[in-house]
């Protein structure tokens, strides 16, 4: 909520260049759209709808462009394999067979299996995506250490104290594999 629209002409230039280059070594990648969002966290994410957002934040942290292009090809591979859209489908139909399985109440039990599959899904639709990312960062001639190197950054980020609840409740629900596996 209240998140800016980063209209930054140089920046946005920069995205669509290396969107692109893409496109240019896989003329079958859908056409997405690329916004970046002046959020205070490092984060990217496909949504449905061929959309990726990438925070102002994972752009400042981020120290080459060969980071960035990883990310990205990470997040079009979640829009190439229809992860956002697939998701929501299966969080729609856990929601609606845990409400038939405990009679419409709220079952801490069935609430926790639900959940358990969808971060199970997640899990396999992330290391998907690092492999289409690695496919494509290669086929489009870029270094693919870059998205070894943003790993690594994230896992430095991850050795640092969350800040409150959320934190906690964050690392314990992690929808990704383990960024060590990740990096290797």
């Amino acid at each position: 909520n209240g998140a800016k629209l980063c209209s930054n002409s140089p920046g946005q230039a920069a995205i669509s260049t290396l969107a692109a280059r893409f496109a240019e070594s896989n003329p079958d990648l859908p056409a997405v759209s690329i916004n970046v969002y002046d959020v205070p966290v490092m984060n990217a994410f496909a949504m449905p709808g061929d959309r990726i957002v990438i925070t102002r934040e994972l752009l400042a942290k981020a120290s080459s462009p060969d980071e960035v292009a990883g990310v990205l090809a990470h997040e079009l591979g979640h829009v190439v394999l229809r992860h956002s859209e697939a998701q929501l489908v299966r969080v729609t139909g856990l929601q609606v067979l845990l409400s038939v399985v405990t009679g419409g109440g709220s079952d801490t039990v069935g609430s926790v299996a639900g959940l358990a599959a969808i971060l199970r899904y997640t899990r396999e639709a992330e290391a998907e995506a690092d492999d289409f990312a690695l496919a494509t960062l290669a086929a489009a001639h870029i270094d693919p250490m870059g998205l070894k190197h943003f790993f690594e950054l994230v896992l430095k980020q991850e050795g640092k104290p969350s800040g409150g609840a959320f934190g906690r409740i964050g690392t314990v629900l992690a929808t990704h594999p383990g960024t060590e596996d990740r990096i290797k």
